[in-house]
């Protein structure tokens, strides 16, 4: 059956960071969120985040190269990457079952360590032991110097990092998709927890909801939901510890919201603030969160209406898109833009369902064969002509919103302004459109043309009225700025 589906040595800085040295460590270089509270405000600079998904892959697979990955990211000018915690390797030791975006045996790590001996454990390997770490110092071979490598690799490269931390994908229990069977959680696997449904819902549920129990001593005669609790608490309380030094780094709860968080979702938000992490989850917590995700299934690949509708939510909070089809064709371009346009912020899911199976961040595994690289390497850019436009060419993106009531022309064409000072417009198809300038009116205009598949400028005429012919039919944006 197949289931479907560099060191540098660490101890001086983890000592500089316990003393505030590091570059992002104090609280005037972190994240939080920018003055009018749309976008995010990293290094004392406003941002909008555009960036990759390395999902499970980065931090369950040791030779995915994430060093090179992250290097990608930061050369094409993308602001930001993001890692889900961990997801156990669902392949045995043997080979009979392998993972179909990897077809070989990889070598996995997760957060906790493997016992000496006992009943082999689902893989074939010995089975977890919930109650200690995968310690070490090679992130070539462990967990937790992996995870501290790939946050301060990103950080020496400028990007924010984004961990999405619940619930390491228990998703489905079912013979085709035996997501709970490899779960390190599953008494199968040296846990304490059994499952009988077919969509998980154990893993999610905790024994005292806003009352924390990290620091009682382990017993095995508590109860499951004890346990459970325990371990999450540790774990949370661990990745906090380990990462938030660096000043880079926000916390995503749920890889995705389509199964039963249980009854932990409070109770981890207010784990986390505790902490001073700088914590996203859905919308429905979004007056008690920092960053607010979605992953809107925006198959046509045009998201502006889903992303309007929640830039004017109150309380305002920069909201981003963590996981979000279409993931291949030219409509990402779209999907990209339609969002940010809307000053939405956004990571590409660069997982599977892309050309192949392969092909998306296992490109980065020299064993892997069947990916398309330069279908990785062609989205990385279509994010990095994204970011750098957002990013280093508006004047200020805080003061933009979305004004898509200032064009006319062919659908769909967005607009995102700060009217009368700076004007971004967004036409997907069609020749031309009308841009409503009088803000702006006795004022001197300068505009170009922007690609969004290469990043190349093109001279546009600007006068008050203005009717803006596109250089051709395709995917276009318009930047209009006005002088004093």
């Amino acid at each position: 059956m197949r289931s479907k589906l560099l060191w540098r040595g660490h101890s001086m800085v983890l000592a500089a960071m316990a003393f505030g040295l590091v570059a992002g460590a104090d609280s005037d270089g972190g994240l939080a969120a920018s003055p009018g509270g749309h976008f995010v405000q990293y290094g004392g600079t406003t941002r909008m985040l555009i960036g990759d998904s390395g999902t499970q892959c980065v931090l369950q697979n040791l030779n995915v190269d994430y060093r090179r990955w992250v290097d990608d990211c930061a050369e094409r000018g993308l602001t930001a990457v993001h890692v889900w915690a961990f997801v156990a390797p669902r392949q045995t030791a043997d080979g009979a079952v392998v993972e179909e975006r990897y077809g070989y045996v990889y070598p996995g790590v997760t957060p906790w360590a493997r016992r000496a001996g006992g009943p082999l454990a689902a893989d074939g390997k010995p089975p977890w032991d919930l109650t200690r770490f995968d310690e070490g110092d090679d992130p070539n071979r462990q967990y937790w110097p992996r995870l501290r490598d790939l946050c301060g690799r990103a950080r020496d490269r400028g990007l924010v990092t984004g961990i999405t931390v619940f619930f390491g994908w228990p998703k489905h229990n079912t013979p085709e998709r035996p997501d709970w069977h490899f779960h390190p959680f599953n008494v199968r696997n040296g846990g304490f927890l059994t499952e009988p449904r077919r969509m998980t819902e154990v893993v999610q549920q905790i024994h005292s909801p806003g009352r924390e129990v990290l620091d009682e001593p382990w017993s095995g005669e508590w109860p499951a939901e004890k346990k459970t609790q325990w371990v999450w608490e540790r774990y949370a309380d661990k990745l906090i510890r380990e990462t938030q030094p660096f000043g880079n780094v926000f916390f995503v709860f749920m890889d995705e919201h389509s199964y039963s968080e249980g009854n932990c979702g409070d109770h981890f938000q207010a784990f986390f603030q505790k902490r001073h992490a700088f914590y996203a989850d859905w919308d429905r917590r979004r007056a008690g969160v920092d960053l607010v995700h979605d992953d809107v299934r925006a198959g046509s690949g045009d998201a502006n209406a889903s992303a309007l509708r929640t830039f004017f939510r109150e309380p305002a909070r920069p909201n981003i898109t963590l996981e979000a089809p279409p993931y291949r064709g030219d409509v990402v371009r779209l999907s990209i833009w339609s969002r940010a346009i809307a000053g939405h912020q956004f990571l590409f899911h660069n997982d599977e369902a892309q050309e192949t199976p392969q092909t998306g961040i296992t490109v980065y595994d020299p064993n892997v064969r069947g990916g398309i690289p330069e279908k990785v390497r062609e989205r990385l850019d279509w994010l990095g002509h994204a970011s750098r436009f957002f990013n280093q060419e508006l004047a200020n993106l805080d003061a933009m919103a979305p004004h898509n009531e200032l064009v006319q022309g062919s659908e769909p064409v967005y607009c995102f302004a700060d009217p009368g000072r700076e004007y971004a417009v967004y036409s997907w198809r069609g020749d031309r459109f009308d841009l409503d300038l009088s803000a702006a009116e006795g004022k001197t205009v300068t505009a170009r043309f922007y690609s969004p598949r290469d990043g190349a400028w093109r001279a546009a005429p600007a006068t008050g009225a203005a009717t803006y012919r596109k250089p051709d039919q395709h995917d276009w944006v318009l930047h209009v700025r006005v002088a004093g």
